[in-house]
């Protein structure tokens, strides 16, 4: 996987998302929208171009 810095924002949210169970952790990423097994079922990942996923989302 080619994360820059996940120490800095990736793993922090999927620890808090692990340890809450009420909180859902979101990803966009063209070509690389993951998360860890564990946090799976309270996860959103969305593999494309985030300019043009809120473009649609505007309507």
């Amino acid at each position: 996987m080619g994360y820059n810095t996940p120490v800095i924002i990736k793993y922090p949210f999927w620890k808090v998302t692990a340890g809450n169970p009420f909180a859902v952790y979101a990803c966009i990423n063209y070509g690389e929208a993951v998360c860890p097994n564990w946090i799976e079922k309270q996860s959103v990942c969305i593999d494309g171009d985030i300019g043009v996923i809120l473009k649609s989302l505007r309507g």
